[in-house]
């Protein structure tokens, strides 16, 4: 009787198993059902700030339809991913979502979403494999605590920006601290907004070291800027001969010269996301999928997305080059990174208040 009772647990064991994975397969649909179920929705509502322009959108959805066969209507509002945040947690609970993809949203962002179940782990290799070869290494660019809920569209690097009618190439600062001379004082314009980059730089300095430098940056008069990219505006108008600048940003804007910090290279990776609530599931995931690997060649040719894990990308390479020469890259890895990154980006707004 025992050992009938042992055979019986463990069928009933093996069964268990077998039922669980067949479950997994049934819950994760095939790359042909997700076409199909787009075709089917036929909209979509792209909650994305970068790129930002109505031509690239229009450009960007004519190729994402011509790709797949597909005439979706493609309703794109470049709104700031913050705020499109906060409508997602309102909406959370009712019958059917506003948005379908969101970004250009951080850690930051995205975590918020992710803790309130609003953003689950997809299987973007699984789904999309054949179709884009690339998607698991890009999906896996993402930091291990949002992997799967997230997919990475432009990494905001950050560094010195200048006018060269202003200023000599060789006379450009080449780190932060330097910024904070005495012969730089009202010359420098930086993001007013917790004179964003500097919390990243708690990561290598720690928390107190960054308060300092704050500090020595604000009783340097800045010229402060609501965004990088108006910081980089003043740059270009000549308000200020330099200033803090990102990558992509300084790509954009006429009359500035851009180059990477040669000790520290804050880098924030930016995602793109679909919510659990999103009114069309498969275009959404479809178009993220596809946007992030085949398409970001689409956008790039619109309005640059760089992307410092795309090998060969001038962004890549000037990283490259500045790690060799010993820069260390500045970056959340993690959400406890997110956490410590928000705490000194709320100590530098208390110092800017004082």
């Amino acid at each position: 009787m025992a050992t009938v009772r042992s055979l019986f647990t463990t069928a009933a064991a093996m069964a268990s198993v077998f039922l669980s994975a067949g479950a997994a397969q049934a819950q994760t649909p095939s790359y042909e059902q997700i076409l199909e179920g787009a075709r089917k929705e036929g909209r979509l509502f792209v909650a994305v700030s970068s790129p930002g322009t109505p031509q690239a959108h229009a450009a960007i959805a004519k190729a994402f339809n011509e790709r797949f066969g597909l005439d979706i209507t493609v309703e794109w509002n470049a709104a700031n991913p913050v705020q499109t945040g906060t409508k997602l947690i309102a909406e959370r609970g009712r019958a059917g979502g506003s948005v379908d993809v969101v970004g250009a949203g951080g850690a930051q962002e995205a975590s918020v979403l992710f803790e309130r179940q609003i953003l689950k782990p997809y299987p973007w290799a699984e789904v999309f494999g054949k179709q884009f070869p690339q998607i698991e290494e890009v999906a896996n660019r993402v930091m291990k605590d949002l992997r799967g809920a997230a997919l990475p569209i432009l990494d905001a690097t950050y560094g010195i920006g200048w006018n060269p009618k202003l200023i000599k190439d060789e006379d450009v600062p080449n780190t932060w601290a330097e910024l904070l001379k005495s012969e730089w004082r009202g010359r420098v314009a930086i993001n007013a907004f917790s004179l964003n980059p500097l919390d990243y730089y708690s990561f290598a300095l720690g928390k107190d070291e960054t308060l300092k430098m704050a500090k020595a940056t604000l009783d340097n008069k800045p010229v402060l800027e609501r965004g990088t990219a108006a910081a980089t505006r003043a740059i270009s108008v000549g308000q200020a001969p330099v200033g803090l600048s990102a990558f992509h940003i300084a790509g954009r804007s006429e009359g500035v010269k851009f180059k990477l910090f040669s000790d520290f290279i804050p880098l924030n990776n930016l995602y793109i996301y679909v919510p659990e609530s999103a009114p069309n599931p498969n275009a959404a995931r479809l178009f993220a999928a596809w946007l992030t690997t085949e398409g970001i060649t689409v956008a790039n040719a619109q309005e640059p997305l760089p992307r410092a894990g795309d090998k060969g990308s001038p962004l890549a390479e000037m990283i490259a080059e500045r790690v060799k020469a010993g820069a260390k890259i500045l970056t959340e890895n993690s959400l406890e990174d997110t956490k410590q990154a928000l705490s000194v980006r709320s100590a530098i707004a208390d110092l800017m208040t004082r």
